[in-house]
């Protein structure tokens, strides 16, 4: 019995990756099927409180066929076990990456993989809470093909990427670099606000439709020099850990397309994003271009108005600054959930409603037309409100530096203070901006 407690399933060492350190933890599937035991629960649970001391991140690579069963209860409570020791690690702002080798099963999966602050899978992976044939034997029932793999967890929203093994250094080596959290060397652009356009109600959201502006994917990803993906179970909502000059930044596109709808799918990205930007450290912007929540019976009975509720509270309690940039449709509480920023920028393209022009018409017997107009949707009008802090710029090198100078003004206020004031501006009623107050 001592002769197998000192053949471990888990390795400890400190490894580095494109020059940014690590330490790793890894798994052996080769000793009694990488099983987690009570061994394996002591230098887990060792490795994060270093990773702690020593602020490095932690990389887990998982080759898991879950707990180590004939050690019993003994070796189950490492669920609880590693799940507490990464609270510390969270606790502490210390990055995680998940790496989901095959096979990637049973309780390593449920307290470790899918606690990763990021997980990327390894392509053709077994990853599921039960091997195939554990299923089998449970219920008499053989997995159909391509259940229980890394794609099909990627396609959930488990996974935030699949690659091939030879890839995976590479890309837990640009994760690293964006976790590290940069901090901005040059001196920022200064920030200088664009003129409202004259365009009033209607007539704005008439040109917001019309004119030739980018998706909100397309806008991040113009926007990002270096990224890795966050993932969700569908594409209504994207999301990004990213280098935006020389700032890393959580990036979170709602919606992805242009003027499309998310989904409580979406909105739980929003959340997940909001969570990891406060607890690493990094700042959160949000890209707005929405036409509202997903109406649809699928959305509704998948508690879309709870997972809205749950990202706005998220985003609003994020510990990060955060600014938000309507750049297209900003549609009702869909939309708003990811404004509620220290910052709210509108560009030239933007619009912001109660709700779409088309729903407040039904509602009020009136005509679109004359319900936006009623609305103040209107850059100059959501500015003169209080509701918009500025107008921003709307191409993406323009934006990239207007974005840069907002967060470098953001990152000199006090923390406790920024909280407070961003707390003390959603609590009231919209404030009439002052005309020579500043962005």
């Amino acid at each position: 019995m001592e002769h197998e407690r000192d053949v471990s399933a888990v390795s400890v060492q400190r490894r580095s990756y494109d020059d940014s350190p690590a330490l790793v933890v890894e798994w052996d599937f080769r000793v009694q099927g990488g099983s987690f035991g009570e061994h394996e629960a002591d230098l887990f649970a060792a490795a994060c409180a270093e990773a702690v001391d020593s602020s490095t991140p932690l990389v887990t690579i998982l080759r898991s066929g879950g707990t180590r069963l004939p050690e019993g209860m003994r070796a189950l409570v490492g669920i609880p076990r590693a799940t507490l020791a990464l609270a510390d690690l969270r606790a502490a702002r210390v990055p995680h990456v998940a790496v989901a080798a095959s096979p990637t099963t049973g309780g390593v999966w449920v307290a470790i993989g899918s606690q990763g602050d990021l997980r990327v899978g390894v392509r053709g992976a077994t990853v599921g809470f039960s091997g195939p044939r554990v299923i089998e034997a449970m219920t008499g029932d053989r997995l159909p093909d391509g259940a229980n793999t890394a794609e099909s967890a990627f396609a959930a929203g488990l996974l935030d990427d699949v690659v091939g093994a030879d890839e995976v250094d590479g890309w837990i080596g640009r994760a690293l670099r964006i976790l590290g959290g940069s901090t901005p060397t040059a001196q920022s652009p200064s920030l200088t606000e664009t003129t409202a356009p004259d365009r009033l109600g209607w007539e704005q959201v008439q040109h917001s439709r019309s004119v030739a502006r980018r998706s909100g994917r397309d806008l991040a990803l113009a926007l990002l020099d270096e990224r890795v993906p966050l993932r969700t179970g569908d594409e209504s909502v994207a999301a990004w850990m990213g280098s935006l000059g020389d700032r890393s930044v959580v990036l979170v596109a709602v919606a992805a397309e242009r003027a499309g709808r998310a989904t409580p799918a979406g909105y739980q990205l929003l959340t997940r994003a909001a969570g990891l930007a406060g607890g690493l450290g990094l700042p959160l912007v949000t890209l707005v271009d929405t036409a509202g929540a997903d109406p649809l019976p699928g959305s509704e009975q998948g508690g879309v108005a709870a997972a809205i509720a749950s990202a706005l509270t998220s985003v609003l309690s994020c510990a990060s600054p955060t600014v938000a940039v309507v750049h297209g449709e900003g549609g009702s509480g869909g939309a708003l959930a990811a404004a509620v920023c220290d910052v709210v920028a509108i560009t030239a393209d933007g619009w912001f409603a109660a709700l779409s022009p088309e729903g407040a018409a039904a509602a009020l017997r009136r005509k679109p037309a004359e319900a936006a107009d009623l609305m103040r949707v209107s850059p100059a009008e959501l500015l003169e409100d209080g509701f918009a802090d500025a107008v921003a710029p709307a191409g993406p090198d323009a934006l990239r530096g207007w974005l840069a100078a907002s967060l470098t003004r953001l990152a000199g206020i006090d923390p406790v203070v920024r909280r407070q004031q961003r707390d003390h501006r959603w609590r009231g009623p919209l404030r009439p901006r002052r005309p020579d107050a500043s962005p």
